[in-house]
Formats: C-alpha cells, structure tokens, sequence
C-alpha cells in the first residue's frame, strides 16, 4: 500500500477513497501506481481525467474478477463507459447494470466505488502530497464541474431508491424489480440545442456558439 496509510480522511471511512477501494478490490500499489504515472516516473505522464478513467477500468476488472467472471479483453472500458458516460442511453445504462449484476457484481456497491477526478485530485494534492511543474489547477473548473454533477446524480438516484424502498416496504407503493435512472439534459431556448451537462462543459458552447464563430 501507499505511503501514506496512516493518513484518516474524516469524511466516512478510514482513509482517502484512492485506498478504500484499493483494499476492497485488492489493487495493490494502486496509490503509488497513480503517483507515478502522474508524474511520469518510468512511463508517459498521464493526466488527471485520464487517470480517473484508468483506475476505475481497474476497478471493473477487478469487481468482474472477484465475482469469478471471465473478463473479455476491452469489457472494463466499455462497462465503464455504459456505466458513467452522459451520452448513453438509460436503457443501454439498465442493461450493462443488469449484465453486472447477473454475472455476480454487486451493481450499487460498484457504482459507489467508482471514483472522479476529484478523487484523484484529492488523493494527489491531499494526501500525497505531490506536486509537478505543469500543474492542471487551469483545467480544474470544468473537470470539478462535471464530478460535482455526476455526484450530484448519483446522490439523487441513490435517494429516489431509498424513498420508493422505504415506501415499498411500507405498503404504501407497489412495484416489481426496478431500476432508477437519472437523465440531465440541457437546453438553450435560443438555439435549442439540448445536450448533456457533460458535453456542454468539454465542448463549451451550444449550437449557439457555432454561429458567433461563423
């Protein structure tokens, strides 16, 4: 494990999510792992979003191996996708969960492990402590926009859940097996371009912003 394992997030837990997980799942190195790559001792530097994206493919792969499933080459990326990306549709969304689940994955403890680039921030800058020359503090206001609505959508599905579970059991509300989705879009009346939170803030503009270039 990391160096700093006896450092105590106190904000649920014991200790920063980066090392939660790695214990959960048995990443070994995880931590350092992301310390370096960030610094690019050895290998390519890699970026914050990119790292985000790595150690949660790692975190599939290994959710699917715990569950004694056979991981086909190139199906922790495309979970990863189906599970996180705005631009997929709810039903392709109940699909790969469903997947998930029926190849023995415990779906809702997964989607709470998954991390966001403010995981990794935290984790580098807090914990680690590490610092490099081309720091990405410039970028942050867009990455730190998108992890605040993804966590905001996940805090919301979480809670519809446990309302209508609540509800359920007290016989106040009939359903079978459910699924809860939360879809975000956005629109601008002027142009009325309609578009997910998501690529709104990578792209930085609506259909609105292409006729002012032009």
């Amino acid at each position: 494990m990391p160096d700093s394992g006896s450092t105590v997030s106190r904000r649920g837990g014991r200790g920063p999510k980066i090392e939660r997980i790695a214990d959960r799942y048995g990443l070994d190195g995880l931590g350092d792992d992301l310390v370096d790559a960030w610094l690019g001792e050895g290998r390519e530097r890699r970026s914050l979003r990119e790292l985000e994206g790595d150690v949660n493919k790692r975190l599939i792969r290994a959710a699917l191996d715990q569950a004694g499933a056979h991981v086909l080459d190139g199906e922790a990326e495309n979970f990863y996708r189906l599970l996180t990306s705005d631009d997929v549709t709810a039903g392709s969304r109940t699909d790969a969960r469903n997947t998930l689940r029926e190849r023995g994955v415990d779906i809702d403890q997964l989607e709470s492990d998954i991390i966001s680039y403010q995981s990794v921030y935290n984790y580098l800058k807090r914990h680690r402590n590490v610092e490099r020359e081309d720091d990405e503090d410039g970028q942050s206001a867009t990455e730190s926009g998108v992890a605040t609505i993804r966590k905001l959508r996940s805090r919301l599905r979480t809670v519809t859940i446990d309302v209508i579970d609540r509800l359920v059991k007290a016989e106040a509300v009939f359903i079978g097996t459910y699924e809860v989705e939360v879809d975000i879009r956005v629109t601008c009346t002027d142009c009325d371009t309609r578009m997910t939170p998501t690529t709104l803030l990578n792209s930085g503009h609506c259909d609105c912003g292409h006729e002012r270039d032009e």
